[in-house]
């Protein structure tokens, strides 16, 4: 079986477990209403906040960059991380990758060493979920406690044990692997890569001499903060949600952040299930929070699909005038 033969038969399996849970969640809920009714206003300032978080996330991204001594145009990789995006719509994962061949391209930036600035982004950002998992644990204690509790009663013994024994057997061999890495350094595969894996560590290891680590930092806050506010404002656009303050829409966010997590495409059907469930724990009706996760959801998939075109354009002029360029340069 081809590799690519694999990827569109995960994606077709992944893609059908999406469309059954968004059928299974939304059903016969009556959201033509409630989104007929919704104010627009807050919704495009949820809009203007995705916006603003892209941006942000662009401009971290070359502050990777500079301790290796690359620079590259902040449209340049704004555009990169829409693309990315936009493939991971159709693509769960793949966008991590193409998000670093896209800059490569028009920047002329080794992969490698962009692909472990991608790492350290979603090391960071892993950190930052775990921080409003943990903020959310003490804000509403019993909320989440009650929904744990509903949850793992649910859950088999025989399954917590396969997954216990399954996340033990990584742990060892990844142990196994760290000890044994310079016998895995000689294998004929591995002494191939090893320029590959040097140049990844480089870009892991940028955010340790960053010069501007409170402009970091800052960056990394304000993505957050903006991904917050992105369903945050859709609250406010339904009168049913209206009356919900920040514990509900970080419960909502660490959610909605979980079904995005889940490989399927564009996180179609996990976050219609989930997102509600959320909102259930708040007292929200079926319908009104169903109207609220697809509302917000399609916000997100609008702003990646109006923007990537742009995006998809800048890149296609770009690689032109990069090899216009080098037509020229080739004939002097």
């Amino acid at each position: 079986m081809t590799k690519n033969l694999k990827t569109a038969i995960q994606t077709i399996v992944f893609l059908t477990l999406g469309v059954f849970l968004f059928y299974y969640a939304v059903g016969d809920a009556p959201i033509g209403e409630e989104i007929e009714k919704a104010n627009y206003f807050w919704i495009g300032l949820s809009i203007l906040c995705g916006i603003l978080s892209h941006l942000a996330r662009a401009l971290r991204w070359n502050l990777l960059l500079q301790p290796m001594g690359y620079k590259a145009s902040v449209w340049a990789s704004f555009h990169a991380v829409i693309l990315g995006y936009l493939v991971n719509m159709v693509l769960p994962r793949v966008g991590e990758i193409t998000r670093p061949a896209v800059l490569s391209k028009v920047e002329d930036i080794p992969f490698n060493k962009l692909v472990g600035t991608v790492v350290v982004e979603r090391v960071v950002d892993l950190l930052f979920t775990l921080l409003i998992a943990i903020a959310i644990f003490f804000l509403q204690f019993q909320i989440i406690s009650e929904f744990a509790n509903e949850l793992f009663a649910k859950f088999e013994t025989s399954s917590a044990l396969l997954y216990s024994t399954l996340g033990i057997l990584v742990l060892l061999t990844a142990f196994i692997v760290y000890q044994k890495r310079y016998w895995f350094y000689n294998l004929p595969l591995i002494n191939r890569l090893q320029s590959f894996i040097e140049g990844l560590l480089d870009g892991m290891k940028t955010v340790f001499s960053l010069e501007k680590k409170g402009l970091f930092l800052f960056y990394s806050l304000f993505i957050w903060v903006m991904y917050f506010f992105m369903p945050y404002c859709i609250l406010f656009s339904l009168e049913g949600t209206s009356h919900l303050g920040v514990s509900a829409g970080l419960t909502v966010l660490l959610f909605g952040t979980a079904a995005m997590i889940i490989p399927i495409p564009g996180g179609v059907g996990t976050f219609e299930y989930l997102v509600p469930k959320a909102l259930g724990l708040y007292g929200i009706g079926a319908g009104i929070a169903t109207s609220y996760a697809i509302i917000t959801h399609a916000i997100q998939f609008l702003v990646v699909i109006s923007v990537g075109a742009f995006s998809i354009l800048y890149f296609i002029v770009k690689t032109q005038k990069l090899k216009s360029n080098n037509v020229v340069k080739t004939n002097q």
